[in-house]
């Protein structure tokens, strides 16, 4: 096929890996930990926010002042216990694989901490699947922020990018740089809110965005125009 695209910059939790729900319940149980009770449709709310802004965003800026580093602290612990758990979705591999066969190079834009990250790499076989991939370590500031994108793209020289992610937070940092979204509801944010937030066009799932591939870069070919 033929497509405008030179890179696809994918996101993971959430698009590739089932495992929103999980951050959602080790975030809920480190903020009891510390005598904080969130409820989990708020944390749920913010995933794909980085673990920075999270905390503030979902228990005020006295919490963050107070508790926020200890919060984090526990939040890896208790996602280091059920990370096991979280699965790829069904067609996740064939994505990347449809992705490069359609000419993009492919970029993981991953904020997990390293640990974290590594799970997801080698259930996707990333070495063999995709160019390059960011971590935490990578950049100092989290989606909605931008430089994420920015050091994904500078991964694999740049290029006329598309972004495929599942919440609202990917949608956003991609819209400061121009760069167009496709959105997959399987991270649990809805077709009317992610298309609001400017997304092209959204897929249930990496299956249903490969089976609809050529019409869904098309679309955000189109978008990315307008």
């Amino acid at each position: 096929m033929s497509t405008p695209f030179e890179t696809a910059v994918v996101d993971i939790d959430g698009t590739l890996l089932d495992s929103n729900y999980h951050h959602a319940l080790a975030w809920s149980r480190a903020f009891a930990h510390v005598g904080r009770s969130v409820a989990l449709w708020r944390i749920h709310r913010h995933l794909g926010m980085g673990g920075d802004k999270l905390v503030g965003a979902v228990a005020g800026d006295e919490a963050e002042a107070q508790v926020g580093d200890e919060v984090r602290d526990r939040w890896e612990k208790e996602y280091d216990a059920i990370i096991e758990e979280t699965r790829l979705f069904g067609g996740a591999r064939g994505l990347l694989d449809a992705l490069r066969g359609a000419g993009l190079k492919v970029v993981l834009a991953s904020s997990s901490i390293p640990r974290h990250a590594d799970h997801a790499l080698e259930l996707l076989d990333a070495r063999s699947r995709t160019d390059a991939w960011t971590t935490a370590d990578d950049a100092s500031e989290t989606k909605p922020h931008p430089e994420l994108l920015d050091v994904a793209l500078e991964r694999v020289g740049g290029g006329r990018a598309v972004m495929i992610g599942d919440s609202v937070w990917d949608v956003a940092a991609a819209n400061e740089r121009a760069v167009p979204t496709l959105a997959l509801r399987s991270g649990g944010f809805g077709a009317a809110e992610l298309l609001e937030a400017g997304a092209a066009a959204t897929y249930d799932d990496p299956r249903d965005l490969t089976e609809h591939l050529d019409e869904a870069l098309d679309q955000a070919a189109r978008a990315g125009r307008s």
